[in-house]
This record gives C-alpha cells, structure tokens and sequence, in this order.
C-alpha cells in the first residue's frame, strides 16, 4: 500500500500532472503553482487511500480484469470480415467476435481522428473543451509543437483506472497534443491523462510521412513573385558589396544582418504558410521531419519516422508489456492504437501484395496480424478470461483517399452513406465495435441496440468492478459524462429503453439520433454537397467533405427510422403525424441541450497555440 502512495504522489508532484483541477491556459504564479502542486499531490493520495480502504472494508482487494483497447485508424466497417467483408483476411478481429459480442450499432463521437479519440478516452464531447475544428481552423491537432490537446483538467479512463492501482500504457498512435516544454522539453502529453509510459506516434501519420522532401526550394519560374524578389535581393548585396571591397566593418556587419533577415524570410515563406488560407499548415519536408516522429516516453528515438516495420515495433511493445506485467500482482491496461489503415499505406515486405483490395487490403490485413500477435501474448500467460479486450476504429473510412497512381487508399463503409470528414452522416461515425471477456460477455452474440465509443470509460469502470467516477475520484471537480453505462448490455442484453446522440461536425450539430425502446430515429439538420452518384466529395489524399459548405435543412430537417431503413433510403415522410411529433421532441431537446451546455471557442481558433512552434519542437538525441 505504501509503495503505491509513493509512486502516484511521486506521479502527481512531478511533470506528468495526473490530476489537476487547473485549466490548460492558466499559468499560476511561482506560489499559487507550489499551493496548486501541493493540493494536486495530496489530493492524489487520499483517492488512492479511498478507493484501498473501500477494498479492505469489503472483505478483500478484489481481481479486476485487464483492460485491453486495440484502435484501428480510419478502418471501415466494411473493412471486416464479420461485419460481411469476404476478401480482406481479418481472422483475428473475427476471432474476437466469434469470441464476444458484436456491436452492430455502434458509433463514433466525431468523423476525424483527435476528437474522437478524446471522446473514447474522456466519455465527453469533445465540443465541450473546445478540442474540434472550426471554419477556417484545421479539423485536428497538426503539430506535435503547439499548445493545443486534451486539456489536463479531463479526466480519461487511464487516470481513473490510475488511481485504482492498474498498470497504465499508451502505444501507437496519440494525436492529442504533446503539451511540450522549451525546447521540446517534457513532452509529456499521454503520461499527464493517466498513462504510465508512452511508445508512439505523438502526432499521426500523413502521406508527407513517406518519400522524399526537398528542404531547399527556390521555384524561380512558379507564380510566385517572392523567390524573384529574394534571389534580386542577395544580388544586389553581393554586388554592391564587391564593388565597395569590403572597406568598412560597419558594411560587412550589415551585410550579414542582411543576409540573416533574407534567408530567415525565405525560409518561413517556404516552409510555413501563415501567408495562405490554411494558415496551419507547413511544408512537405517540416511535415516529415518536425512531425513525423517516434517517442519513447518523452524522447524521440526516430526522426523521421521510419515507415517500414513501424506496426511490427509497435505490437511488439505492447507485447513486452504484457509479458512484462502478465504475472506482477496488479491489473494492466493497454491502449494499443494502430497507425493503420491511414495514409500513407505501408505494409511489411511479408505483407505486401497478399490482398486482392492492393495496398489498402495488405494494411488491414498486417493490423489484423498485429492483433493477433496481441491476442497470442494474452493467451501464452492465460489471461483471455481475465482481459477484457475492445477492438474498434476511431471513425469511418476516408472514401476520398487516392495515392499518387490513383489507388483506392480509403476505406469501405458498406452500404452506409459517407466516410470521414461527414460529421453527420452514417458511413462517418459507424464503426467496428467488438469487445470480449470470457465467462462474462456471452460468446458469439450481437447488439443491435445502438452504442457509442463514449460509453468506453463509464463501462469499462463498471466491468472491472470500480465505483462510478465521482465515487472513484471525489476530491477532483466533477465531469458530466455524456457516455453511459452498458455492462448490462454487453453481459445481459439488458438496454436503455430511451438515449440520445448528438453528431458534430466541428462545433456544429449536424444530426441527433432518439433511440426509444426498439425504434432509432436521426434527424439530419444539414446535407454535404457530395459528387454526383456518389456519397464523397471528390478524389485525393487531402480531400474531405467541407462541415461548412453544406446544404441546410434546419427549415425541414430529414428524418429517418434507422431500425426499418438503416441505409437512409427513404425519409419519414414530412405530412405525416410521425414526422411532427418526433420532429418536434428532437428539436426541443436540442434547443435544450444548447441552451444548457454552450461549447467554448475552438482551441484551433487560437493561432498562437494551433501553429507549429519550432521553440517547442522536440528533437531527437544524437549523444
């Protein structure tokens, strides 16, 4: 007992900030920092000592199971063989099902990968901490240098379980914001939401990850008219230099300061792009070698990211910690998220070419291999019937995606309408959900009921035999979860006879979802300008549907019964008595929940915090 007090004070009063009450902007003063430390540290303690005595009162500390979440990127559910695909090979993921429960249902928080991903870890909206996109903001975090994340005052699922003495690990892909220090120092950002090491990809991947990028670029004969100006610059200097001989120091030192302002100039027109409408971005070369890393803990080991093998190293990471923590007395939770299926596609040289679907099937096919090895290193310590396993994507397939020979590198979201980017629409946010413990989730079932990703925390709180979270951590403020509770419904079919869902797209509501007992309505506020006979927006690698640019149907929004049309064929008819009263309650609830719960401005609306900060760049370590 001693020994765990130690190490989570030890946790709290150093730089991985597990709790705070203070919010992510606030800088208190040097004696308002060590009061807030100080509180943070014993506040640590005395949960832990909860949650210990509650054990002892009870009789004894009991087993809790394992926790193991495996987190496909971009996958769509199409993209699986038991949720009907029969040419892509995934017979682990399918092992999983034959093994557990099947959710057929079961949905995304957000089209896009950052604030789905906080929902899956926070049970929260992320609308509700200003972690999702706005017009003419990015629709994630793009740097591993800035200031914008998850911010420390939410709670995720790896500190309650923290705080209730489970081993805690992040590994693969994180996305949520480093929260580096002066000169990349502490990037610390999994470690301060609750995880106790961190082996991965503290941004994401993206197609400049791979090939070659040039940093020296001077494109004299492109439209733009700042590379002429700067190359008649230096000539003019060198030659009015050379004439002059160099007869004064004063010259010489002005020349340099020159030089210095014309290539610091040259260099932020080349690779930044502040001067552009996508004011966030960076070029190919910054992207690949300022982003495109590999962290262990908080230091970089690979810069750039080496492609090649990159799925292998990660799984075997997650292997070693399960070996490692297989037989230590305490319970484990492994978040292990997959690089793939995002761009660019890269597979191992034993995995490509085995797909008929080409380089996006080998992909799918690599990471069901990884889940595989996974699932092996559980067996080999015969912890299948003490793990509780949750496989799933973070969000639909991005149907635009192309590579440079026009392969299809998107997903599959079968006969649901739309992929990624379309916050509202079914292809985006409907997901592969699959979650297996043995002798307590019956084998071999489904649920058709609908569910979300934000039910994670709350349920997995409940399987493993924990207090809800204002019981398990009462000293912190309190969260409203926007997820709920489904263990009865994964282990006795029991379901809520009444939820609903509310889709985003950024800070905007583009649909709500009214399950009552066995009917599921959506009412669809907007439509996405998709190309014609198809449900995207285009081809290309960067190409999504705008959330902006829509079709406006708040006059007389769509209404759909997803349990007789779950393809969205044909809308409830707008004359009828059904229309006016589900219609009528939907809005009434959204007028509610808007006029309740009013979300804070963007994080990406802040410049400062959203653009890529080289003083905060962290580097890899050559000594």
């Amino acid at each position: 007992m001693w020994e765990i007090l130690v190490h989570v004070a030890g946790e709290a009063g150093g730089d991985s900030t597990i709790f705070t009450s203070t919010p992510v902007h606030t800088c208190p003063g040097k004696i308002g920092y060590s009061m807030w430390r100080g509180w943070r540290k014993w506040s640590v303690i005395l949960t832990v000592m909860a949650t210990f005595l509650t054990t002892v009162v009870n009789g004894s500390e009991r087993i809790r199971p394992n926790i193991v979440i495996l987190v496909a990127d971009d996958l769509g559910i199409g993209d699986v063989g038991c949720y009907g695909n029969d040419t892509i090979d995934t017979p682990h993921i399918d092992r999983l099902a034959k093994e557990g429960v099947k959710l057929n249902h079961h949905l995304a928080a957000a089209s896009m990968c950052t604030p789905s991903r906080a929902a899956l870890l926070t049970a929260r909206y992320p609308q509700r901490y200003g972690l999702v996109g706005d017009e003419n903001t990015p629709m994630v975090n793009v740097h591993v240098a800035s200031r914008v994340g998850l911010p420390l005052d939410e709670v995720t699922l790896a500190t309650a379980l923290s705080a209730a003495n489970y081993s805690t690990a992040a590994v693969g892909k994180w996305h949520l914001g480093q929260n580096c220090g002066l000169l990349g120092r502490g990037c610390r950002g999994p470690h301060q939401h609750g995880f106790k090491s961190f082996y991965g990809l503290p941004f994401t991947l993206v197609m400049e990850s791979a090939g070659h990028h040039p940093f020296w670029i001077f494109p004299l004969n492109g439209p733009d008219p700042f590379y002429k100006m700067i190359l008649t610059v230096w000539l003019v200097m060198v030659s009015w230099a050379i004439w002059r001989k160099w007869r004064r120091s004063r010259m010489f030192i002005g020349f340099t300061l020159l030089l210095i302002l014309t290539s610091l100039s040259w260099f932020l027109h080349t690779h930044y792009r502040f001067h552009t409408a996508r004011w966030w971005q960076v070029s190919p070369w910054m992207d690949q070698h300022m982003n495109s890393l590999l962290m262990d803990n908080d230091q970089v080991v690979e810069q750039p990211l080496e492609l090649e093998g990159l799925s292998q190293r990660l799984v075997a990471r997650s292997v070693h910690f399960i070996n490692t923590h297989a037989h230590d007395g305490k319970p484990f939770f492994l978040y292990h998220s997959f690089p793939h299926v995002h761009e660019p596609m890269f597979t191992s040289k034993n995995n490509t070419g085995m797909s008929v679907h080409g380089r996006y099937g080998d992909n799918v096919e690599e990471m069901d291999n990884g889940v595989g090895e996974i699932l092996a290193a559980l067996d080999q310590h015969n912890l299948a019937q003490s793990t509780i396993v949750y496989f799933l994507s973070d969000h639909g397939g991005h149907l635009e995606a192309v590579d440079t020979n026009g392969q299809r590198t998107g997903g599959y979201n079968g006969p649901f309408k739309g992929g990624k980017g379309q916050g509202g629409s079914e292809g985006g946010i409907r997901i592969p959900g699959i979650l297996r413990w043995p002798g307590h989730i019956p084998a071999n079932t489904t649920v058709a009921t609908p569910t979300s990703l934000l039910d994670t925390l709350p349920t997995m709180l409940h399987l493993a035999g924990l207090p809800t979270l204002s019981e398990l951590l009462p000293l912190l403020p309190q969260r409203e979860l926007d997820g709920m509770d489904i263990a009865d419904l994964l282990t006795n079919g029991v379901a809520s006879p009444s939820r609903s869902f509310l889709h985003h797209c950024g800070r905007e509501i583009h649909a709500v979802r009214l399950v009552y007992n066995t009917q599921v309505y959506k009412l669809h506020m907007v439509g996405y300008k998709w190309s014609p006979g198809s449900t995207q927006c285009g081809w290309g690698s960067h190409t999504l549907c705008s959330c902006f640019d829509v079709i406006d149907y708040s006059h007389l929004p769509q209404l759909y019964e997803l349990s007789s049309d779950p393809f969205e064929d044909h809308p409830v008819s707008e004359n009828s008595t059904r229309y006016l009263q589900v219609t009528g309650i939907m809005k009434q609830f959204l007028a509610e929940w808007k006029a309740r719960i009013p979300y804070p401005p963007s994080q990406y609306s802040n410049k400062w915090n959203t653009m890529h900060s080289m003083w905060l760049q962290p580097f890899k370590s050559f000594l």
